[in-house]
């Protein structure tokens, strides 16, 4: 981004974010139906190839999806309409985007279509295959819309990464500052006892606070991953320190220490260390930006580790959430790694059964023992049927064997190598911590739930990576620029310039 050059519109992040709230009083009123009105908005989108617009709503699905239930109902109306938007999307992007050449930090998700048609092939033995096949065209078909609109958003010439960057910020707005602005009215933002159960979760969860998503599984880790986008996004792009970003990023932490959710405080810690690690690491990034953003990020880091553990309180608290335990003493003092891991244990020995039957290729795509043994006798049972799998790595093993294990572990070293080494590292940092929050819930294929914005994210990351590599720098972080050399001792003839070289501020 050149001097001077705004990153973003700040008229149009409010319109964005007024828009949310819009649809959401819309299906508010009546119960969900209002989620039409989306198909209103797709329509100028598709017809004026408005790219800003396109990420707006790339974003605006899912977050819908897993918002709060009291300021957005769902209902059937609304499962329906989602599914055929993001049919329709796959439709005209597959379409549109035919014969064109993709960007480059997309291209590398396209690695994950070998697992994909290993699943389809090694699903017809498992436990449910019809349940397994719609699962898996339901995620192919998300995850093409989603692809679509990030070649479209990166690769036109008439998209801005200015309003990309507000199409992101407008959500990114809703997120976290809608639940910072629910933090006063626990009745709307922390789970209640009939949510819970109509849920399935834990009693434990109950009081929890979820703010505008509708449980505190879902607003931990995705605050993370969107928190992580945004630095990245302000590093690599902005090159500035932007008011908005820097509110963002300073909410995040807070709201998820309200959530007591040790997978969404680790997915952030390791979001920000890896997104820091890859900028420190980084080319094309001037010298002059690099070394001041890194001093302050230091600081911050030095500033936060000495606020959490100056005092014993302080110490207490922070070993109280890491356990999620009471704040007496004597029982913090029986920790082990055990009490850290206990409340995935049960998913992750389920899931190694699951791989105990079928090693070498697995028991079918999202599906489980559970699900194998149910009496399916309705298309609606089909549809919604749940699944929660624990952590990646065995779950992964449970539905695809050893086979679909060493094709998922390709795919990821191949996108990452791929991101990294074409500059994409605003992707590259969405994607490291969308893998992380999976290591303590699975949500990778779950499009439909808080999969569906993480993924959202990553794919936003890469559409406003290909914006800035339209023009991409040197390696070594140096700008050239056409300017004309005086020459006092002659003159000098029309358009007659030389190349000279000037340092990125």
């Amino acid at each position: 981004m050149t001097t001077g050059q705004k990153p973003y519109l700040f008229k149009h992040v409010l319109w964005g974010l007024l828009g949310l709230v819009a649809i959401c009083g819309l299906m508010k009123v009546s119960n969900g139906a209002g989620f039409l009105a989306m198909f209103a908005v797709m329509i100028p989108a598709f017809a004026k190839n408005r790219a800003s617009l396109l990420l707006w709503i790339l974003l605006a699905i899912p977050m819908l999806t897993v918002t709060n239930g009291f300021l957005a109902p769902k209902g059937f109306v609304f499962s329906i309409g989602a599914r055929v938007a993001y049919l329709l999307i796959a439709a005209i992007m597959i379409m549109q985007n035919v014969g064109r050449r993709s960007p480059r930090s997309v291209t590398p998700f396209l690695a994950l279509f070998p697992y994909l048609a290993l699943q389809a092939l090694t699903s017809s033995m498992g436990y449910q295959p019809i349940i397994s096949y719609l699962k898996l065209i339901l995620f192919v078909f998300i995850f093409l819309a989603f692809y679509g609109i990030a070649c479209a958003a990166g690769s036109r010439r008439e998209a801005s990464a200015a309003g990309l960057r507000a199409a992101l910020l407008s959500v990114a707005c809703f997120l976290i500052l809608g639940s910072v602005a629910l933090i006063p009215f626990p009745g709307i933002g922390k789970l209640g006892a009939a949510a819970a159960i109509a849920q399935g979760l834990s009693p434990e969860s109950v009081g929890l606070f979820m703010g505008v998503t509708f449980q505190p599984q879902t607003l931990g880790p995705t605050v993370g991953v969107m928190s992580s986008l945004l630095l990245a996004d302000l590093l690599f792009s902005v090159r500035r320190w932007d008011p908005l970003y820097l509110a963002l990023l300073i909410a995040a932490p807070i709201l998820i220490f309200y959530t007591s959710s040790r997978t969404a405080m680790g997915t952030w810690l390791a979001g920000m260390c890896f997104t820091s690690f890859v900028f420190m690491c980084a080319s094309g990034v001037g010298a002059r930006w690099k070394g001041k953003a890194l001093g302050a990020l230091t600081l911050a880091g030095i500033v936060c580790g000495i606020a959490l553990f100056s005092t014993p309180q302080m110490r207490d608290k922070v070993m109280a959430f890491a356990f999620k335990t009471g704040k007496t003493a004597a029982y913090l003092d029986d920790t082990s790694f055990e009490r850290l891991t206990s409340s995935r244990q049960g998913l992750v020995d389920s899931a190694m059964i699951d791989f105990r039957e079928s090693p070498l290729i697995g028991t079918g795509f999202q599906v489980s023992r559970a699900l194998g043994a149910r009496d399916i006798r309705s298309w609606t049972q089909l549809l919604s049927a749940p699944i929660e799998k624990g952590v990646w790595v065995t779950a992964i093993l449970g539905e695809g064997g050893i086979i679909g294990f060493l094709f998922f572990v390709i795919f990821l070293i191949a996108t990452f190598y791929l991101l990294l080494t074409r500059r994409a590292y605003v992707g590259a940092c969405a994607l490291f911590v969308f893998l992380i929050s999976n290591l303590g819930e699975f949500t990778f294929f779950s499009m439909t739930g808080a999969g569906g914005l993480m993924w959202a994210s990553v794919f936003a990351g890469v559409a406003i990576d290909a914006q800035r590599l339209r023009r991409p720098l040197p390696p070594w972080g140096w700008q050239y620029q056409m300017r004309p050399v005086p020459q006092p001792q002659r003159a000098i003839p029309a358009g007659n310039v030389q190349w000279s070289v000037s340092h990125e501020s």
